[in-house]
């Protein structure tokens, strides 16, 4: 049976504690070695634990906001790094006006991660989620309405924070993610500023404090990229160990 998402280790210790002991799985700069993944494959119903999990949170929030179309994410980085033909050309307006649009959603991605953990801090709750059954996720509206919640809800502050400030749909989504050591599981959110590294946000600090790329991460690996219309398997790239 899966470890259900902030695992017991998280109730036993405590909010604070788990956030300081995690401090000790990141690392500053990505290691040579640091794993690949592919994190919009199709996932297989019959297989995938969190298929189920994440298909019935999907249907109550489309429930609560009327989604729209579903996002794809599309080939291009937002933050796509220059071509040596661009670069050549970095006196252009274009260039100047990309650069300093991408460094000020960095920014604002920054300052969205900062308040969602000061938030979370105030507003965290207890959840009984060592049973799965009754591991409940809430909707964002759920979330204001019970004013907190454990990590499952409190990701969701910078997620629709990040919607709200006009970021692309297709490029903000929710995530499952496992903690090597103990197998434990963690919600986060993810900005797909560049489609193969991620920015991490992470309201509970659970993973990390500051906003980082996922690759600059030690010691975790995803299991499910979505959000309220689609749901993406994220294996490795290459030869590896199955994510469960």
């Amino acid at each position: 049976m899966p470890v259900p998402a902030c695992a017991a280790t998280c109730l036993r210790l405590g909010f604070a504690l788990l956030c300081i002991a995690a401090v000790g799985c990141a690392s500053i700069s990505p290691p040579a070695s640091a794993p690949r993944f592919e994190f919009f494959a199709t996932p297989e119903p019959a297989s995938d634990l969190w298929f189920a999990k994440v298909a019935e949170w999907q249907a109550r929030a489309s429930a609560d906001t009327r989604a729209g179309t579903p996002p794809t994410l599309g080939p291009d980085s937002e933050g796509a790094r220059a071509t040596p033909e661009a670069a050549e050309r970095s006196g252009l307006l274009r260039i100047k006006m990309g650069n300093f649009a991408s460094n000020e959603k960095r920014n604002l991605a920054r300052k969205v991660n900062a308040w969602s953990q000061r938030e979370a801090r105030r507003h965290y709750r207890i959840e009984d989620d060592r049973n799965p059954a009754l591991d409940h996720w809430p909707t964002f509206d759920e979330l204001i309405a019970r004013n907190g919640d454990d990590c499952d809800g409190l990701d969701l502050i910078a997620y629709r924070l990040l919607l709200e400030f006009g970021f692309r749909r297709d490029r903000v989504y929710r995530a499952i993610v496992k903690r090597a050591r103990d197998g434990g599981n963690h919600m986060v959110t993810l900005w797909f500023e560049d489609p193969e590294d991620p920015w991490i946000l992470d309201a509970t600090g659970a993973m990390t404090f500051r906003m980082r790329r996922f690759s600059e991460i030690e010691g975790w690996r995803p299991r499910k990229v979505f959000n309220e219309t689609v749901q993406f398997a994220t294996p490795l790239k290459g030869p590896g160990p199955a994510n469960d």
